[in-house]
């Protein structure tokens, strides 16, 4: 086992507040260094973790501390620019999700990294959760069978975050509910899937729901959607449906994946804000028969938080788990949702 210890940066301390608790706990990690431009905020998580080394000044943060990783929790705009930084300062980066606003922004990341040798990892977090990692080995052991139809989606009845920069949201963050939310439930789908190629996809999106709201804010030209739709043909014939909203008419907020294999199917469900309210099965046929099988009672080995993953493949030399080439396709795929909802028609994979 590599007994290295790591030095890492934390930039962006409302997100990400969860990596420094994550890196706090971590034997892997020697020091931690933060930076954030909100002096009030670096003075709060410096106090609670006992983190002397604060910056509000990125590149005064790269130039004077010896970082061996980074984990960029900042608005989607910044997130090409600060990893490329980094990566060209020699540090290997976790950067939040969506790996950029855009595929070109994203290509552009990728490429810094294979010209720097560094590692880039992008933090899909819904892959290291229990059930999650219980469904993907129930996958691998191929008792699904061949994988068909997948619906994915995160719908909530009332909750746009009113925080972002929404007066000027498209520039700022890439766009709405597809890109915030639906990235999460895209990337956790094309995960268990397999990652297929998309082939072509037919979308829309929507603000029905948010503009009164928005304009009693005082958010004038408020034109995210606060609804998005689409589904996917991919190369190998499966199907992927994806639907993500910040306000909708509906009963409460759900996150919810149902996977439809030629041997077995599954559900992933969350009432949020329910705890109780929890539908994680997989539906196997046996001797001729469905069986209902909650997720609880198929047990798995322990796996690491994002965090510790990322870590461990810097130690160990290893792929990360959730490369760069994945979070480019997804962002890719999210490119062609916003093309087909503006074109009013299909749009083919390039």
């Amino acid at each position: 086992m590599n007994n290295r210890k790591l030095k890492v940066g934390v930039v962006g301390l409302t997100v990400g507040a969860s990596h420094v608790k994550d890196y706090a706990n971590s034997d892997t990690v020697k020091e931690i260094v933060l930076c954030d431009v909100d002096e009030l905020r670096l003075k709060e998580i410096g106090d609670k973790y006992n983190i002397s080394k604060k910056y509000t000044d990125f590149n005064k943060m790269l130039k004077e501390e010896n970082l061996d990783a980074i984990s960029l929790a900042v608005p989607n705009f910044l997130h090409m620019r600060l990893s490329i930084r980094a990566m060209e300062a020699g540090v290997h980066v976790l950067c939040e999700k969506p790996m950029a606003r855009n595929a070109a922004e994203g290509r552009q990341m990728l490429e810094a990294a294979q010209k720097h040798n560094k590692k880039l990892m992008i933090n899909f977090n819904q892959r290291f959760q229990h059930e999650c990692q219980t469904l993907k080995s129930v996958i691998d052991e191929s008792k699904l069978g061949d994988i068909y139809y997948v619906r994915t989606q995160w719908q909530r009845r009332r909750g746009v975050p009113w925080w972002y920069p929404l007066a000027s949201g498209k520039e700022q963050c890439g766009g709405g509910a597809i890109i915030d939310l639906g990235v999460h439930v895209l990337d956790r789908a094309m995960w268990f899937c397999g990652h297929p190629d998309p082939e072509w996809v037919l979308a829309n999106t929507f603000c029905k729901v948010s503009k009164d709201e928005a304009a009693r804010r005082g958010i004038q030209n408020f034109e995210l959607e606060d609804m998005g739709v689409a589904m996917f043909r991919m190369t190998n014939g499966l199907m992927l449906e994806l639907e993500a909203s910040w306000a909708s008419n509906r009963e409460n907020e759900v996150i919810t994946t149902r996977i439809y294999g030629s041997k077995g199917g599954a559900v992933l469900q969350t009432v949020v804000g329910d705890s109780k309210s929890t539908g994680n099965k997989v539906f196997l046929e046996i001797d001729g028969e469905v069986h209902d099988i909650p997720l609880e009672h198929i047990r798995i080995s322990k796996m690491p938080n994002i965090r510790q993953a990322f870590l461990d493949a810097i130690v160990n030399d290893e792929e990360v788990p959730c490369t760069p080439q994945q979070g480019l396709k997804i962002t890719q795929m999210l490119d062609m949702v916003y093309l087909s909802a503006e074109n009013n028609t299909p749009v083919k994979f390039e």
